[in-house]
């Protein structure tokens, strides 16, 4: 018997290749990039291969009434929040990547932490301008070797930059829903009802929590204010969770060093966002969980093992919503 997959992703995550198709010879892949092919792809389709931002109000609808033969949807992201909002259809078993790109993502976050403690985006002003400029960039460096680091998130992403940050001797305090003992890499974990406690010792803050509404404005302009003049900030997660008009203006006055960004509460960042134009912020347009080959490669590891498993019968991997609607899993970033 036929299994139908449809698919609605972008090129680099496109798994179902000549290998794929001679591993699975009775799956029929149909790929669609308009929301018209959409429509004919997901006719009779057992199984929708997605990305999160696919998920517009337009092509929810679309898949209700079209994806009635649909019983699981494998997306090609972490994050399902978009989706959620738009309106999952019911009856369906949700995947996301789990831990496929949970390491890029942390050293994303590393990365824009380091670029804007060592400068980086502060000389590009200075190169454009062919400027050696070594004793005005020198004051400026900061190191992070015995900062204190403050993780908004204990999921798999948070823990991944923890491990990361004692690689520079570090100290890393999680905050997270429900507190536990310390796992390996944290010295410290906080309920998020005390996160005003941990926040004024942070000399990096990584915001690394899902989108929810428990955590959508959670750090708020109240919080930030608690910041030292020298603290970084940086987002890998969702804008959402971060008052980012409070952020920007502490941004422009000085009262925290910078910020590293790579999630913003609407996306694409508007023309006129503050954000394009403080000189204090390292940005990038959220891209922190591309890999290139070796992300693709894993991706292709465990789109495969659940096909497998779902011709099988066996449960899947990286389960975010179970058929009767429960969340089961990150549904974030």
């Amino acid at each position: 018997m036929t299994l139908r997959i449809a698919q609605f992703v972008r090129g680099h995550n496109d798994v179902i290749d000549a290998e794929f198709l001679a591993e699975f010879p009775d799956v029929e892949a149909a790929k669609a990039g308009t929301l018209e092919e959409f429509a004919d792809a997901i006719q009779g389709a057992e199984v929708l291969h997605v990305f999160n931002s696919a998920f517009t109000p337009e092509f929810a609808s679309l898949l209700r009434q079209k994806g009635t033969a649909l019983k699981w949807i494998q997306f090609t992201t972490v994050g399902i929040d978009i989706a959620l909002e738009a309106g999952l259809p019911e009856g369906v078993t949700i995947t996301n990547t789990g831990d496929v790109s949970q390491r890029v993502l942390a050293g994303h976050a590393m990365a824009l932490m380091l670029g804007v403690m060592r400068g980086f985006h502060a000389y590009e002003p200075f190169r454009a301008a062919h400027s050696w400029a070594r004793e005005k960039m020198s004051p400026e460096m900061i190191s992070p070797e015995g900062a204190t680091m403050v993780i908004l998130g204990q999921g798999r992403i948070g823990q991944d930059i923890a491990r990361k940050a004692k690689g520079f001797d570090m100290e890393v305090i999680c905050v997270t829903r429900a507190p536990a003992p310390a796992v390996p890499f944290i010295d410290r974990v906080v309920a998020r009802d005390k996160a005003a406690e941990v926040l004024p010792l942070a000399d990096v803050v990584m915001v690394a929590m899902p989108l929810d509404e428990t955590t959508e404005g959670f750090l708020t302009a109240a919080l930030i204010g608690q910041l030292k003049d020298t603290a970084i900030l940086v987002n890998i997660s969702r804008g959402k969770v971060v008052d980012e008009a409070a952020l920007a203006d502490a941004l422009a006055s000085g009262r925290i060093k910078g910020a590293g960004l790579d999630a913003f509460g609407e996306e694409p960042l508007g023309a006129d966002s503050p954000f394009w134009d403080l000189p204090n912020v390292l940005m990038t347009p959220h891209v922190g969980g591309q890999g290139g080959a070796e992300l693709r490669t894993r991706l292709s590891e465990l789109i495969r093992e659940n096909t497998r498993r779902y011709i099988s019968g066996e449960p899947l991997k990286h389960v975010v919503m179970t058929p009767d609607g429960k969340l089961a899993g990150f549904t974030g970033a």
